[in-house]
């Protein structure tokens, strides 16, 4: 029995899971399921806001471009649909699950590029440079509701309205997570005393709370196990947090380029850990210099070199990998509580580490 759970685990990982060593390429069949699923989702609906709505989604050209740059990793659904092969052995039952939450994820896109003034996602203008901020906002509000549509649903596919109710409960939690964790980011956005515990608690809800969710998802479209389902959400919230984190670490140390999204975010002056942890915890000389850096009305992208070095000494480098590594340790403990077999286990455990950017 074992080994041929084994032969069902590997032949996912080399039909389904990675493509190009990023999580969520799904390449084969799941990917093309899942870009179908939410294509025809969309564009069933004639009306031009639906247009927004699938170019937020990677479809649509803007005007006088040459040709659609396709659709990015779809890196909630994908895990949604590998949580689901783990816990029942297809990922099928979850496709209406992973249309949720790519729906819902491109609702906090929309707002969060409002939020942070982003004027480009994914290589081409964001939605509200590209429609304005009203008609974009209308967007987000949209996949918003359209998230718990993709889940009401199930109901033609004989899906009892029970199960219904905690899939829909489930995605709702997350979405209420995510805007406690997109008032703290804003509300501290010009405070120097937040901690770096209340940062990491943020993430957690700014970004964990829907990976956690996706994961969830699959599993409740797998099996009725509530371990199960509880241990792969705190995997799943465990790995979108070290994600983040890992994105912090790489925005002050970066392995190239700085990713242009997250130096948009530290030149607003949003917060980051590394600088939440110097500001908290550095001798009086470096956070004098610290604070007037952050007093300026925006920080020019020139001085990230000269900030990573004061975070640097300030210890928050180590202390960021350190948190890294706290947070995987703890996904490891989401799959140990969900009582799911070693096999897929590890699918999991290697999937959440292609979710985790890699850091040196």
């Amino acid at each position: 029995m074992r080994r041929v759970v084994l032969e069902r685990i590997n032949g996912w990982l080399v039909n389904h899971t990675m493509g190009d060593g990023v999580f969520g390429g799904l390449p084969g069949p799941a990917e093309d399921e899942l870009n179908s699923a939410l294509r025809e989702f969309v564009e069933s609906r004639t009306l031009p806001l639906y247009d927004m709505m699938s170019y937020q989604l990677g479809w649509g050209r803007e005007e006088g471009e040459a040709a659609s740059l396709g659709p990015p990793p779809r890196l909630h659904g994908g895990l949604t649909l590998t949580a689901a092969f783990a816990s029942g052995g297809d990922y099928r039952p979850a496709l209406n699950h992973a249309v949720s939450v790519e729906m819902m994820n491109s609702f906090w896109l929309i707002h969060n590029d409002i939020e942070d003034g982003n004027t480009e996602r994914a290589g081409r203008p964001s939605v509200w440079w590209h429609w304005g901020p009203a008609q974009a906002i209308n967007a987000g509000d949209g996949m918003h509701a359209m998230a718990r549509l993709a889940i009401f649903g199930l109901s033609e596919k004989g899906v009892g309205p029970s199960r219904i109710a905690v899939a829909i409960r489930a995605l709702d939690e997350a979405a209420v997570k995510i805007c406690e964790g997109e008032y703290a980011d804003i509300a501290n956005q010009e405070r120097m005393s937040m901690t770096a515990a209340s940062y990491l608690g943020m993430v957690d809800d700014r970004i964990g709370a829907l990976f956690g969710c996706a994961a969830r998802l699959g599993a409740l479209a797998a099996s009725d196990d509530a371990n199960t389902a509880d241990g792969l959400d705190q995997f799943g919230a465990k790995i979108g947090s070290a994600r983040q984190i890992a994105e912090d670490y790489l925005t002050l140390w970066p392995n190239g380029e700085r990713d242009t999204i997250q130096q948009g975010r530290m030149i607003t002056k949003k917060k980051n850990l590394p600088v939440v942890y110097a500001f908290e915890t550095a001798e009086p000389r470096t956070k004098r210099l610290l604070g007037e850096m952050y007093m300026q009305r925006v920080l020019e992208p020139s001085v990230l070199d000269d900030l990573a070095r004061l975070c640097d000494d300030a210890g928050g480098r180590e202390f960021t990998r350190s948190e890294i590594d706290r947070l995987l340790q703890e996904s490891d403990a989401g799959l140990e509580q969900s009582g799911l077999d070693q096999p897929s286990c590890e699918l999991l455990r290697e999937a959440g580490k292609a979710l985790v950017p890699a850091f040196s």
